[in-house]
């Protein structure tokens, strides 16, 4: 089974949450040693078992993944863990989330707590909610996104990042100012559902959650299991326009009729080499790139 198939959906009721695997990610922002011991400590102190298991790299992660999806998970890692299980070609079982990444936009567009303590006890009693994904094509291959797919300024600072994990700070600053350095807009050609047009934009976001990237509020009214993709586009903007475009994401604004915000099933995309497509934090190249919502694809557990 490919991890774009549709996984079946259970209820708690139906899984078992009193012997779970924690997975911790070794190179998490937050990560540190003794972590993945600390939260399995804490899930027998909240009545449960714990085994545990360590990864740091996307093959190792595949091998530990369980055979069983009726048996809970537990990752303990940020963004980048679960876009990694999202992607791996088995069948997904029930995720519970500790987020100890630097952006954590997962948990926070599902309401999981940030605190370790707090996350642990959702992982325990928490109930199992459907999460969409994002199937990303492109004629050389195939990944699923969880948080989105970029293109534009973004998508050109991501393709400057060099660091181990996401959140280095410094790696982060100075991509983002090579990106400004070099701005320009993206002319593109977008379709949604089959209608076509041609635009230019500082920015683009296809999401499935509110929150993407570097702590941005990208889509603040996306539904993470509404079977749609949310078609962010950011009309072109200088330099100045671009780090004022940056502050209002973060604030969750958009500034209308300079940019809009859609729904869409299906999208296409083409740049004719004018942007990379980043989906979450993968690069897929120049496109074209066809996009379509993978609806309930994964059951992330959340406050109950």
């Amino acid at each position: 089974m490919h991890a774009h198939q549709r996984s079946r959906t259970r209820s708690v009721a139906g899984t078992s949450v009193s012997h779970l695997l924690v997975i911790g990610n070794r190179n998490a922002s937050g990560a540190r040693p003794g972590l993945i011991d600390d939260v399995a400590s804490m899930i027998r102190q909240a009545g449960g078992r714990a085994a545990t298991a360590c990864t740091g790299s996307p093959d190792e992660f595949a091998e530990i993944w369980p055979r069983d999806p009726e048996r809970r998970v537990v990752l303990v890692g940020g963004d980048g863990t679960v876009h990694a299980a999202a992607n791996i070609p088995r069948p997904h079982p029930e995720m519970a989330l500790i987020p100890v990444g630097g952006a954590n936009n997962v948990a926070s567009s599902l309401g999981i707590p940030l605190s370790p303590a707090e996350a642990v006890r959702v992982a325990v009693g928490g109930r199992a909610r459907p999460l969409d994904l994002i199937v990303a094509s492109t004629p050389t291959r195939e990944y699923v996104a969880v948080e989105g797919v970029s293109v534009g300024y973004l998508a050109r600072a991501r393709e400057r990042f060099r660091a181990c994990n996401s959140a280095h700070p410094a790696a982060a600053v100075m991509a983002g100012l090579g990106a400004l350095a070099t701005h320009r807009a993206t002319r593109l050609e977008l379709e949604l559902d089959g209608e076509s047009e041609i635009l230019r934009v500082s920015q683009m976001f296809v999401a499935n959650l509110p929150w993407y990237g570097p702590r941005l509020r990208v889509a603040p009214h996306a539904d993470p299991d509404d079977g749609l993709l949310d078609v962010v586009t950011l009309g072109p903007r200088g330099r100045v326009g671009v780090v004022r475009m940056m502050r209002d994401l973060r604030q969750g604004r958009l500034r209308p009729p300079l940019d809009r915000a859609r729904r869409s099933a299906r999208v296409r995309i083409t740049t004719d080499g004018a942007s990379p497509v980043i989906a979450d934090s993968t690069n897929l190249g120049t496109g074209p790139v066809e996009l379509w919502s993978l609806p309930r694809a994964l059951q992330m557990v959340v406050p109950s």
